[in-house]
């Protein structure tokens, strides 16, 4: 919901989407004909690959492209591949696009044993060659560290964008499977004495409960579920400092984990939250990978020219070209916008209204940040206007009277900084 000030002078305040004590029981869709998959590594044509095309893939087998490779995906489905390509993500991200031809319907599918046995010896190790691709998206090399330990695991019940109720949905009707996720988060961080804290809305407390770990509410008013405004309040001003002494994992996340390691099995499931053109929403649970065509098709929703499909929330999802573009592990929400409720952005210069540093939850001095973006400055607005302080909540693009882009200007030049250290670095 949007509240604005009747006389123009306050900034807007947004508030999170709640779900309700009685959840919309989801929509399940399975692939039709293809799953695409993404590698988060190059294709290297000179490397002697281990998957090609017309390769037999069970679900739960883990893929690779080379025996030196250090990330992976899980085939969701039983089939063979069809594809192996380069694909180009978002900022330039260089990775491998690898699609498989589903050829066993969903009710019988050919099953990868390697992780079930794996499973009966829980730990790290285990949890970071089979389970980083699981829905929700875990990221466990932060927990991998021995020079600077994880002290606290923040689990992000809330959800960090508008319109999106994935991860309360879960709180909601996974408690059993949180708290096994937990459990084995214990596990897999060796008995460290670790503080695990679970962020939920304030509705969601009391359902939050049965974790076995400390929960607290977070405020409805936006941007406050933001990953960092989370760690900032529950931990302290330490954690901006030292953030590395903090892991994020959402609450699907965590159920997927206490899944696995319970059931022996790779869960594929990924749940959705899905907004069509009039604002209704759906939960979707569908595999990784799944075309969103197949979404489309299932939820009888259509899209036209000119309409756009977003992945993720309104204020920092990313706009993706075909509707054969899958569901990726932390895809949290899809969005169809009509083309008449586009506001397009337009290229004019800072009036100096000052609405962006007004809403700006670390008091970025946004209004001098972007003068320096715009002119390619990014050295300097590190240096000069705390480009680093920015947390990505998009709050700045959505009050600004010019419409300028400039959540996306922000992380344009975070990339761009980190290219240009990484180039120094190898220079050295």
């Amino acid at each position: 919901m949007i509240n604005r000030s009747f006389f123009g002078i306050a900034p807007p305040k947004l508030t999170y989407e709640t779900i309700s004590d009685e959840p919309p029981k989801p929509v399940s869709v399975f692939p039709k004909e293809k799953v695409t998959l993404f590698i988060n590594e190059p294709l290297e044509k000179a490397a002697k690959l281990l998957i090609q095309t017309g390769t037999r893939v069970s679900a739960g087998q883990k893929l690779q492209l080379t025996t030196d490779s250090k990330t992976y995906v899980v085939s969701p489905v039983s089939g063979s591949i069809d594809a192996v390509t380069p694909f180009t993500g978002v900022m330039e991200k260089q990775m491998t696009s690898v699609v498989i031809r589903v050829e066993k319907d969903e009710g019988d599918p050919e099953v990868d044993g390697a992780f079930e046995a794996a499973a009966k010896t829980p730990g790290l190790e285990t949890a970071r060659d089979f389970l980083s691709g699981l829905p929700g998206a875990p990221d466990f090399s932060a927990l991998a560290r021995s020079d600077d330990p994880v002290k606290t695991i923040l689990i992000m019940g809330a959800d960090n964008d508008l319109m999106t109720i994935t991860n309360q949905f879960v709180v909601r009707t996974e408690g059993g499977a949180i708290k096994d996720g937990v459990d084995a988060l214990r596990r897999i961080t060796g008995g460290r004495n670790v503080n695990m804290i679970m962020a939920v809305p304030s509705n969601l407390v009391q359902a939050a409960g049965a974790a076995g770990v400390a929960v607290k509410g977070v405020s409805n008013l936006f941007p406050h579920a933001n990953p960092e405004m989370i760690a900032l309040g529950f931990v302290g001003p330490e954690a901006l400092g030292h953030k590395d002494s903090v892991a994020f994992f959402t609450a699907e996340a965590v159920a997927r984990i206490g899944q696995a390691f319970k059931k022996g099995k790779v869960p594929f499931e990924k749940l959705i939250t899905f907004v069509g053109k009039d604002g209704s929403k759906k939960i979707v649970s569908a595999p990784v990978g799944t075309p969103v065509k197949d979404i489309l098709e299932k939820v009888g929703a259509t899209v036209k020219d000119g309409d756009r499909i977003i992945f993720g929330g309104p204020m920092t999802g990313v706009s993706i070209y075909s509707i054969d573009h899958p569901v990726e592990p932390d895809t949290d929400a899809i969005i169809i916008q009509d083309k008449s409720q586009i506001i397009p952005s337009e290229d004019l210069a800072c009036i100096n209204c000052g609405q962006c540093v007004r809403v700006c939850p670390t008091h970025v001095p946004v209004n001098v940040l972007i003068r320096y973006l715009d002119a390619g400055e990014y050295e300097q607005a590190a240096e000069q206007a705390e480009l680093d302080a920015c947390i990505e909540c998009g709050y700045c693009t959505y009050v600004c009277e010019s419409r300028i882009p400039i959540f996306q200007h922000i992380r344009l030049a975070k990339h761009a900084l980190k290219r240009m250290k990484a180039a120094e670095e190898n220079n050295a």
